[in-house]
């Protein structure tokens, strides 16, 4: 029999590594983008307003403290993960025999990574919609990408899980409702989301996310896959009670618009994890030698 490859353990610690490091990412993101935004701010929502109405070299001057150490330290721990992922890239397909699968995951955490990289390098402050939503979905993605690459080193290999059409499905309208939702918090719709169209599309996008997920989640209950089918109605529920809480409360709280932030971004990993996975022996790519 033969044994499994040593450098899976090791990508399976490294890849958590990353999911941690991309976590806290996304989330100091959502905290300097909501608190520059002014998201609970008092008087409300007069002052969300103002904020709006300013440019970005002028709330740069209302900045707290707090604000400008998550800026150092999202550069900081951003550029720790994209060294992560490139000794990664080496592990998986730098040796002999190459890791295939994994290191296709490797290469689209990288993608991500650099875009990520060219995006904030080139948009600086800008609040250009498009800069707020490809932060956003980007590093969502990476987060979600990151624990795909933990279960393709054989962390968790359900025999069956949801149906594939109909979690693609989820998918795309999972990522479309994240994309309404960072647009509604880049443009500054909080305070009159009632009469927003966009509010109204981010809804209902909303629920038939909830729709899709909890149907799916009790399938992959029902094949086997107890825990990421459980997991996955717990998170979509959780979601939806949080979306109505922020709904009814006048001035969202900042820690409110952080954890809807967390709870996204495990929502997406968990609908990705269901996706059916090939076996390890699948992803190896035998040495030249033809002994590896």
């Amino acid at each position: 029999m033969k044994t499994p490859d040593p450098r899976l353990a090791q990508l399976r610690k490294l890849a958590w590594a990353c999911a941690l490091l991309v976590l806290a990412i996304t989330s100091l993101s959502a905290f300097i983008r909501l608190s520059r935004a002014g998201l609970g701010c008092e008087p409300w929502p007069q002052c969300y307003a103002q904020r709006a109405a300013m440019t970005p070299e002028a709330l740069d001057t209302l900045d707290s403290t707090a604000v400008t150490s998550a800026r150092v330290a999202h550069r900081v721990v951003a550029s720790v993960a994209l060294l992560l992922v490139i000794f990664m890239l080496v592990k998986s397909m730098g040796q002999q025999p190459v890791l295939r699968r994994q290191g296709r995951l490797v290469l689209g955490l990288l993608g991500l990574a650099l875009f990520l990289a060219v995006l904030g390098r080139m948009a600086g402050p800008s609040r250009a919609a498009f800069v707020g939503v490809g932060n956003l979905l980007a590093g969502l993605a990476m987060f979600a990408l990151s624990l795909r690459l933990v279960q393709a080193t054989g962390a968790w290999t359900p025999a069956a899980t949801a149906p594939k059409t109909w979690t693609l499905a989820a998918l795309v309208l999972l990522l479309l409702q994240i994309a309404l939702g960072g647009l509604v918090s880049v443009t500054q719709l909080s305070d009159r989301c009632g009469e927003a169209a966009l509010c109204q599309w981010h809804r209902w996008t909303a629920l038939g996310v909830l729709a899709l997920l909890v149907p799916l989640g009790v399938v992959a209950v029902r094949r086997g896959a107890g825990v990421l089918g459980g997991l996955l109605v717990l998170l979509a529920l959780a979601q939806a009670a949080l979306g109505l809480l922020m709904l009814w409360t006048p001035a969202v709280p900042l820690a409110m618009g952080l954890a809807h932030n967390v709870l996204a971004a495990l929502l997406l990993a968990a609908l990705l994890s269901l996706l059916p996975a090939p076996s390890l022996r699948a992803g190896l790519s035998p040495s030249p030698s033809g002994r590896g």
